[in-house]
């Protein structure tokens, strides 16, 4: 699922303003300035790129990059 990891991270670059490289899996979200804004407009961004529909009380939950590749991984295996 090394695709998914490459995409989310290349969706949360775009989203705010940063290369791919300045961001692993293990960013957090605070370290990139991610706010609560931000995380929802994040997630509306991985909805339509991974054609799922993330639960609004699960997009409070996520901490960093790594919680938003986990998250379409389970969503992804649970529409097969």
């Amino acid at each position: 699922m090394e695709k998914i990891s490459i995409r989310v991270i290349e969706l949360i670059a775009q989203a705010i303003e940063k290369t791919s490289d300045d961001i692993s899996p293990s960013s957090t979200f605070d370290e990139l300035g991610i706010d609560s804004l931000a995380a929802i407009n994040i997630a509306f961004d991985v909805e339509s790129e991974f054609d799922i529909e993330i639960p609004d009380e699960e997009i409070h939950k996520l901490k960093c990059v790594q919680d938003v590749v986990t998250g379409v991984e389970k969503l992804l295996a649970d529409r097969h």
